[in-house]
């Protein structure tokens, strides 16, 4: 009897430790309250007030159309892990350079709508499925690299049920990985990170993406108490790092902590604590729910991408260098490019070589810091005694850290269209000048200039000249004060100009 007694009361205890380490008690900004990790009321009492008519936004239907967009690009299979309570496939995007041979690729997954009203978690995911289909830098880096395995829609009854929060059977989906026996769509996602895990390229990071009425977009930082200091660590290093990529958008992670009373055990992230600690990057992403600010979906899309893999160590180029060209127009290379996207870019020094080995630097661009729209630059050089036919232009892209990355060198033939002799600058001057001229043929060239009486006073060229564009300085050492006459005669040209000397 006195046995019974003490095993009843452990097993109190355990329960009473159970629904301890399961509460959550989060923190939002230093104060304790009682929301879900989606800002929604805990007891669901006041649900109502959140939910519009459009919640929904995108339906079931919708994904099938999307899944038939999808399917056209050579990065992606689709598959499916599972079916939901009515029956409905979990549809799952297996993204890769080859996504049929994913050997040695790391592992990602990312799911979506586990809660039916929160569209924005999918909005993002979606943007994120765009760039990844995309032949950007980042975009070929993370294929070559990376399989994300991504479900754009894990609880599709509920969607088309109109549930807010909950599956078919009126369970929250999200809350539910501790009940036995699982829901249908708990059992497929869990028996797909079993999969992932025990194959010899498991997750590495697992991202749940959702919306919160908070007005905000955050990570669900989970406290040291509910996991270990090193991981909670890990988990600032990877919020930060996405934060880096959209500078404002998203909040610091002490803006929502959880897990501060133990490791709760009825999610996602739960599971991969549980059974795989810090092994795996596990959080949940929240987007703003119809807010003021909702949206920039790209944007999120792209700090959490890049985020992603700089926690994984995958060097991404700074800049994504969309286009650089080049164009000869009277005696000037006019220099254009753009990029898609920059991160911490101080700018761009502009070099020049005529053998495409001993480089010259021409001149300086700042660049946009860090920004996700496509940023357009100019430059022009202008020739100065520049005689081959054949230039060629690169970019050193230089961080504020001080490194750097080069462009691809671009050439372009250089042919003057017309005969042309530029005003000398400086104008006036003192003691010396230079004169530009340029020629589109190869031409007997005569330079000389003249007082205003017409006498001649120096000869600066006298010789043929390939086509080209050249300079001369004339040194006034020798000569006077007063106004000048320099003239260039070819074959078919003849043109002069005034200059002045002062003393």
């Amino acid at each position: 009897m006195h046995l019974s007694i003490k095993f009843i009361l452990i097993f109190i205890l355990f329960l009473s430790f159970q629904s301890f380490a399961q509460k959550e008690i989060n923190i939002i900004n230093g104060a304790v309250v009682e929301y879900d990790k989606c800002g929604y009321p805990m007891d669901g009492s006041d649900l109502g007030q959140y939910i519009s008519p459009e919640y929904m936004g995108y339906s079931y239907d919708s994904l099938l159309v999307d899944l038939e967009l999808w399917r056209m690009s050579e990065y992606v299979k689709i598959d499916s892990i599972g079916l939901s309570v009515q029956g409905r496939p979990l549809w799952q995007l297996i993204i890769s350079s080859d996504p049929n041979n994913v050997a040695g690729k790391r592992t990602v997954h990312v799911h979506a709508r586990t809660h039916p009203q929160e569209t924005e978690g999918f909005y993002v995911t979606e943007q994120m499925i765009n760039l990844l289909f995309s032949e950007s830098e980042l975009a070929q880096t993370v294929r070559a690299n990376c399989v994300f395995y991504i479900i754009p829609m894990y609880n599709p009854d509920g969607v088309e049920l109109g549930h807010p929060r909950t599956n078919a059977n009126n369970v929250d989906l999200e809350a539910n990985w501790n009940t036995i026996p699982h829901q249908p769509e708990v059992a497929a996602l869990k028996a797909r990170f079993i999969q992932l895990m025990a194959s010899a390229n498991p997750m590495e990071v697992m991202l749940n993406m959702h919306s919160s009425s908070l007005c905000t977009r955050y990570f669900v930082y989970h406290h040291e108490n509910g996991t270990t200091p090193s991981y909670a660590l890990k988990e600032q290093n990877f919020i930060n790092g996405v934060r880096n990529y959209f500078p404002g958008g998203i909040e610091p992670y002490t803006y929502f902590v959880s897990w501060t009373s133990g490791t709760a055990l009825q999610y996602p992230e739960s599971w991969c604590w549980i059974n795989h600690g810090e092994n795996i990057m596990a959080l949940t992403y929240e987007d703003m729910y119809q807010c003021t600010g909702t949206g920039k979906f790209d944007s999120t899309a792209n700090a959490i991408l890049r985020g992603v893999m700089d926690y994984m160590n995958i060097q991404i180029l700074p800049i994504e260098l969309l286009s650089f060209s080049a164009n000869y127009s009277n005696g000037f290379i006019n220099l254009n490019w753009t990029t898609v996207s920059e991160i911490n870019n101080r700018g761009f020094e502009i070099e020049r070589s005529n053998d495409k080995s001993n480089w010259r630097l021409i001149g300086f661009k700042e660049g946009s810091g860090t920004t996700t729209e496509q940023q357009s630059y100019f430059f022009a050089d202008e020739l100065d005694n520049i005689n081959d036919n054949t230039l060629y232009y690169r970019l050193k892209q230089m961080d504020y850290n001080g490194t750097f990355d080069y462009s691809d060198v671009i050439v372009i033939e250089v042919s003057p269209s017309s005969f042309s002799l530029h005003q000398n600058y400086p104008n006036p001057f003192n003691p010396s000048t230079v004169i530009k001229y340029q020629l589109p043929v190869s031409s007997q060239v005569s330079l000389k200039v003249f007082d205003v009486l017409g006498n001649e006073v120096v000869t600066l060229v006298n010789e043929n000249k390939s086509a080209g564009s050249y300079e001369v300085e004339l040194n006034s050492s020798s000569l006077s004060s007063g106004i000048y006459i320099y003239q260039l005669r070819t074959a078919g040209f003849l043109q002069a100009k005034k200059m002045i000397l002062l003393r």
